[in-house]
């Protein structure tokens, strides 16, 4: 594995550290990070790493914004990953191989907080859409 991955991934420990363990997505995505695509089984390496790099970027923007409930960072976390996989060369290969093969066993974790999320309220997640456009109006 190339070290900038752990570099690029020691965000989410850090963030986790910063919350006292609160945000659990962060607690739980550090490892997943950098073991996404670390085997190759995905595609390329800068594909991965583009997608790494997007996700994080649209997490440090979300976190400016100070007035967000765990609910709403969790939907606008969700949307990064589709925003990131689009937006990334190769990213929606990417994407589609991981529907085919399935995530690492490491990503298990924060896949069940974004199930959760979007299973519990759908509604909630809709009204999250609509600030998101208000947002980059």
């Amino acid at each position: 594995m190339p070290s900038n991955i752990a570099e690029v991934c020691r965000y989410y420990g850090k963030l986790c550290e910063s919350t006292g363990g609160a945000d659990e997505y962060a607690c739980n995505s550090q490892q997943c990070c950098e073991d996404f695509n670390s085997d190759g089984r995905y595609g390329s390496y800068e594909s991965a790493m583009c997608i790494r790099e997007c996700l994080i970027s649209d997490d440090m923007l979300f976190f400016k914004i100070s007035d967000l409930s765990y609910h709403v960072l969790t939907d606008l976390r969700f949307i990064a990953h589709i925003h990131c996989y689009a937006m990334c060369p190769g990213g929606k290969l990417i994407g589609i191989m991981v529907y085919i093969k399935g995530l690492p066993d490491s990503c298990s974790e924060s896949k069940k907080i974004f199930d959760n999320s979007i299973e519990k309220d759908l509604s909630s997640f809709s009204s999250t859409l609509r600030k998101l456009e208000e947002l980059f109006k």
